[in-house]
């Protein structure tokens, strides 16, 4: 059974209110009552209305209307942003508007007329699920940057065997022993056996 580690109640208000949430909605009824719940919850919130070109990049969560109008264009970076939790206000459920939902791939949903009740769940799993996001990017990141460096390192054992009439065992050995006695990594060494031989 997977035991998991619990969140306490306060630790997670507590993160939720360190939040900074820009909410990007026409100045009527509906953007009123999100910046008063949101700010009742704890979160500095601030609005804008249209989008900007840009996301500022002190943001953490961003709840943005996502239109149907055509001549209303959403910004690239909402589809583009890893910096920021992206939440979308929706009006309609129609097939062009789901479309969108999946293209921008935002981690939650609100829908019009706005109620009180779901906003602070949407934010918390919206958090949530943009920082679970941001560490499988950042895992991905690492498992491709250590796969590059071990087809460096296979390209420079064979370089170093080849030229030196040695096993791959022994270039590997001889690759390590030169890293660590100049205190670089193994992939930094192959590059540099890679380079050389390149001329």
């Amino acid at each position: 059974m997977n035991e998991r580690i619990p969140v306490k109640d306060e630790d997670m208000l507590r993160r939720l209110r360190r939040m900074r949430v820009l909410v990007i909605h026409p100045d009527d009824n509906d953007r009123s009552t999100f910046l008063a719940h949101i700010k009742r919850v704890g979160c500095q919130v601030e609005a804008i209305w249209p989008a900007p070109e840009a996301l500022p990049t002190y943001i953490d969560v961003v709840l943005f209307l996502l239109n149907p109008d055509r001549n209303n264009r959403t910004p690239a970076w909402v589809t583009t942003c890893d910096t920021a939790a992206r939440i979308a206000i929706i009006a309609f459920e129609t097939p062009e508007i789901l479309t969108e939902l999946q293209r921008m791939n935002v981690h939650g949903v609100l829908s019009k007329p706005v109620r009180i009740f779901g906003i602070l769940a949407a934010l918390t799993t919206a958090v949530s699920l943009a920082t679970h996001e941001a560490r499988l990017k950042q895992r991905i990141k690492s498992l491709d940057d250590t796969l590059k460096a071990r087809r460096r390192i296979e390209k420079a054992v064979g370089i170093l065997s080849a030229s030196r009439n040695i096993s791959e065992e022994e270039a590997y050995r001889r690759l390590r022993e030169k890293a660590m006695t100049s205190k670089v990594t193994i992939a930094s060494v192959a590059d540099a056996i890679i380079a050389s031989s390149d001329i």
